[in-house]
């Protein structure tokens, strides 16, 4: 057996030796032990012995553990973020965030916006915690892939931040977590750097994120749970009518809408000049067809408050118009959002980043530069 195989074999075997170690090491008073003696050996001799390579990032579960991390000289008084959603109490962890953000943003103003039913000790402590609470209605008919939920806890959460005097708002769920701490500043500037293309359509762009479901073939299927911009966009954006379809609509056409998204990323990721149209001739009727909840959203938003402003050809252009005219998109690594129901969805390799065809700022920037619409 040669030199090099021998160090392979006690790389290999070097973590599995640390993670026996742990526990003595652990109440020995090395609370950091589990991170410098057994993950960072761990991804060192998979990234060492495999053709990829691991970075990680380790993030506070709560706010003792914290540094101030204020942005100074900025209040941010007209600012409200809106987590919506179900309360996860799971570790504290919607109570967390609430206490974490009133760290980062003592003077912003902080809205929950959950459902009627939660405990009275749940509620206290987020009001004690700095959030105005919300206690939203369930509506009867919840649409397809419960669109109709989020509709009405998104809303009722940013009429609240209009009543608290709120001129803009960072709409967010309860199960998410955004640790940079100069995320609202980064927001505002780009605002200020990207005004609207018309202020009579829209007075400011609304800010989407590429964490999750933000496709370049995909129509106006942006990230919709963590949106910035004016709450009077953001109320038209979650006022839209609502979802009139079976609540088991997608489990009924799933098999069939993952074929069709497939064979689309598929044939046109990495080629120039190629449009879904070249795969669907009938590509609008059947994207319309199944209607899940970004594009629902975001569509509906577009047909109710901007499609009659202008002419547009097919569904593509009237998408990338939008996103040229009246959005911006961020990338959502720079905000360090956490989302503990999907942490295994940010475990992504080179060629699945291929496949699914995101769209990043990077992308959108392509398309705010050099799109030309229809119209024009």
């Amino acid at each position: 057996m040669n030199l090099d195989r021998l160090k392979k074999i006690a790389n290999m075997i070097s973590p599995i030796i640390k993670v026996i170690n742990a526990p003595l090491a652990y109440f020995s008073g090395k609370s950091d032990y589990m991170e410098k003696g057994i993950l960072w050996p761990t991804v060192t001799t998979y990234s060492n012995n495999s053709r990829k390579v691991i970075q990680y990032t380790t993030l506070p579960k709560n706010v003792d553990n914290m540094a101030q991390m204020q942005w100074a000289g900025e209040s941010f008084e007209d600012i409200c973020i809106v987590l919506q959603g179900p309360v996860l109490e799971d570790g504290d962890f919607t109570l967390n965030t609430v206490k974490m953000y009133n760290k980062y943003y003592p003077k912003v103003k902080l809205v929950v916006s959950t459902w009627i039913g939660l405990s009275e000790e749940t509620e206290c402590k987020l009001r004690e915690a700095g959030a105005d609470v919300v206690l939203c209605k369930k509506p009867e008919k919840t649409g397809a892939y419960n669109i109709n939920l989020q509709l009405t806890s998104a809303y009722e959460g940013v009429k609240m931040a209009q009543k608290l005097g709120c001129s803009y708002a960072l709409k967010t769920r309860t199960d998410q977590r955004l640790y940079a701490n100069d995320v609202l500043k980064y927001f505002q500037t780009l605002l200020n750097i990207f005004p609207s293309s018309d202020c009579k359509v829209v007075n400011q762009r609304l800010i989407f994120t590429t964490y999750g479901k933000s496709f370049r073939y995909l129509p106006f299927n942006l990230c919709d749970f963590l949106v910035y911009g004016e709450t009077s966009e953001l109320l038209k954006l979650y006022g839209i009518q609502r979802d009139n379809r079976a609540s088991d609509f997608g489990k009924i056409i799933y098999t069939e809408e993952k074929e069709f998204n497939k064979k689309i990323f598929t044939l046109l990721e990495g080629k120039q000049g190629v449009s879904p149209y070249d795969v669907f001739p009938d590509f609008d009727a059947l994207y319309k067809k199944y209607m899940f909840a970004e594009y629902y959203i975001v569509y509906n938003y577009f047909l109710e408050n901007i499609a009659s402003n202008e002419s547009y050809g097919d569904l593509m252009d009237a998408y990338y118009s939008y996103l040229k005219k009246y959005a911006v998109v961020a990338d959502s690594e720079k905000l360090l959002l956490y989302w503990p129901k999907y942490v295994q969805y940010n475990v992504k390799f080179e060629n699945e980043l291929d496949f699914y065809a995101k769209l990043d700022s990077k992308k959108w920037m392509d398309i705010y530069a050099n799109y030309t619409p229809f119209s024009q």
